[in-house]
């Protein structure tokens, strides 16, 4: 037995043990896998080369790569994870043509530092088993599989040993990728410079200068290694002839598969496999290794945690705001909080949405909408429109479709617009609100960075709930603050409050302001992780309240979504399957007894909006 069967459980495409590994023979599977020394060090064998893995080592095993694990004399724990490519590659497709790389000479080198953490992070969640942590280590490894195919992706050669690849040019890395994936793919057959130059439409000399000076070595002594590499199967896990397994790897000749064996693997094809089948994983020959207790593992992965966090520079650091706001009720309102929603719909809308529409503009509580029309718009569905939209009592006007704002900016799909939203309104002194009602064109293209609250295909963004949520907030502003809003409202002789947060920097507040991507969209929200902790104090009347807390985040997002799938434009989903995707706020409802003041702590982590409505039960 050679090929080792990864079993993932409860559904969970992530297998995770942290160990003390005294043997775990040679092996392979079709999955990816991550090893991690927590401490110690550990002797490891992949294909031709041989390491010694210190602590702060990560090494991956490629699908089908022969590796095996030894200790040395020193002890050591060490963190294995498999994941499943059958699962990541559902937002990931290229995961099984990876071929990440991530041993590193400088241990100290920042990106390692960040796939440290990032693996930790997914460690403690694992370990803790907290609310919804399956969820949270499946976000969390298709983030490593991004940053892994971003920085880890391709490898090279240095005296003969497989080493990570270091050329930053991107269009030299995606070259190299290519011709790596081709040779792999292929390697059984012919294949030739002169063919994979007109591929890559290159000078066969220009091509053969670019291989040798980016992998280290030339591209026949790169086809004939993968050539070799791809051997090692079939030579421990068959009786097959030499002869036979040269020929079905693409080797021309016996002689010739056993000269570049011997060059990378330092013995014979026969040699190596009397040499390595005794150390083959079996039943007779299985893994012996020790786990570690919860705690014991726990404890540890904080303290390499906090090593890892020393390392980092100061503009890493998450910083944490904490204040405190306690609320005087007599204070003067600074003044009255009631919005005013104008929606902007077209022809189109109307044609998509039929009578959805409606209910949108319900669910927006909109008192005023704009008909935008364009020459081509047939006047008898405008009238039609406009007769309808009055009759459901909403004040109606027509404008010109090119008079009115149309910007780009992926700001407008994600949490971004819907903390300007939120701010912009607080800090005006009108109560006015516009918006466009949803983005236009083809539907199944999901993201268009238009100002719509709606995409094409109808998905709310977090804007329409930011809208929705503001139209149901009145009464008195009684505080203004930078990050947050308390508003009284005295209706029935009965007093409830609804308190908004809002965690964000300027960067953030402007991005739908100018014509931002989405990677940098995405690359500035997912930065800003800075927490901000506020605890209220509010004094009121003895007796029960009903408190319930909205949360909106970029996580749950249509934003967040598209972004696990590398921004694809379209969604890999039946239209019914994609209506079903969550893009609501987290919702939080419960009763607490009151005496004579009401003690609120919010948190946010990163991005995001809390409104907080508190009232009071009716006396019976």
């Amino acid at each position: 037995m050679l090929f080792e069967k990864t079993t993932y459980l409860d559904d969970f495409p992530i297998n995770i043990r942290i160990a003390s590994i005294t043997e775990y023979p040679l092996h392979y599977h079709k999955d990816v896998e991550f090893i991690y020394v927590l401490k110690g060090e550990v002797r490891s064998k992949c294909v031709c080369s041989h390491y010694l893995l210190k602590e702060g080592d990560i090494f991956t095993n490629n699908s089908r790569e022969v590796h095996s694990l030894t200790a040395t004399e020193n002890e050591n724990i060490v963190a294995i994870f498999q994941i499943s490519t059958r699962f990541f590659t559902q937002y990931l497709p290229k995961l099984h043509k990876a071929c990440f790389m991530t041993y590193i000479r400088n241990s100290k080198d920042p990106k390692l530092d960040t796939l440290r953490k990032m693996l930790l992070h997914i460690l403690l969640n694992y370990e803790r088993k907290s609310f919804n942590y399956k969820n949270t280590c499946i976000c969390q490894m298709i983030e490593v599989i991004k940053y892994l195919n971003q920085n880890f992706n391709l490898f090279a050669f240095e005296n003969d040993a497989v080493i990570n690849f270091t050329n930053d040019n991107p269009v030299i890395a995606d070259r190299i990728s290519r011709i790596i994936n081709y040779v792999y793919e292929n390697h059984s057959g012919k294949i030739t410079l002169d063919e994979l130059a007109k591929k890559e439409h290159l000078s066969t000399y220009y091509l053969s200068h670019l291989i040798h000076d980016n992998m280290g070595i030339s591209f026949q002594e790169f086809l004939c290694f993968a050539r070799a590499e791809m051997s090692e199967i079939p030579l421990l896990q068959s009786s097959r002839r030499i002869s036979q397994i040269a020929k079905d790897v693409g080797f021309s000749t016996t002689s010739y598969y056993e000269k570049f064996f011997v060059k990378w693997f330092g013995h014979t094809p026969e040699e190596h496999r009397t040499l390595f089948l005794p150390r083959v994983l079996s039943p007779e020959n299985p893994e012996i290794i020790e786990p570690l207790s919860e705690v014991q593992t726990i404890g540890l992965l904080k303290r390499c945690l906090s090593t890892v966090s020393d390392y980092e520079s100061s503009t890493s650091v998450i910083d944490s705001l904490h204040l405190k706001v306690d609320v005087i009720p007599e204070v003067t309102p600074l003044r009255k909080i009631q919005p005013d929603l104008e929606v902007v719909i077209t022809h189109d809308d109307y044609h998509t949405m039929g009578e959805r529409l409606f209910n949108m503009l319900y669910q927006l509580k909109a008192s005023k909408v704009v008909l935008a029309v364009r020459k081509e718009d047939s006047n008898t569905t405008t009238t039609l429109i406009t007769n309808r939209l009055t009759f459901s009592g909403y004040e109606v006007s027509v404008h010109f479709e090119n008079s009115l704002d149309c910007r780009s900016s992926a700001g407008f799909d994600s949490i971004a617009a819907a903390i300007q939203i939120f701010q912009r309104f607080f800090s005006a002194k009108e109560n006015s609100l516009h918006c466009r009602l949803r983005d236009q064109g083809d539907a199944s293209t999901i993201l268009k960075g238009e100002s719509g609250v709606l995409t094409s295909g109808l998905i709310p963004k977090s804007s329409f709930y930011a809208y929705r949520l503001l139209q149901s907030i009145r009464g008195d502003l009684l505080y203004w603050g930078k990050y947050y809003y308390i508003i009284r409202d005295i209706t029935e002789n009965r007093t409830s409050y609804i308190i908004v947060v809002l965690n964000y920097n300027e960067e953030i507040l402007h991005l739908p302001e100018r014509c931002s991507g989405i990677f940098e969209t995405n690359d500035i929200i997912s930065d800003f992780r800075d927490e901000l902790n506020i605890d209220f104090s509010l004094p009121v009347s003895a007796g029960q309240y009903i408190i319930a807390k909205y949360a909106l985040t970029n996580t749950s997002s249509i934003f967040a979504h598209m972004s696990h799938l590398g921004f694809s434009e379209q969604l890999p989903l039946a239209d019914e399957w994609i209506h079903l995707l969550s893009t609501e706020p987290q919702t939080q409802v419960y009763t607490d007894s009151i005496d004579d003041r009401l003690s609120l702590s919010i948190s946010i982590a990163g991005a995001g909006i809390n409104v907080v409505a508190i009232s009071k039960v009716a006396d019976k």
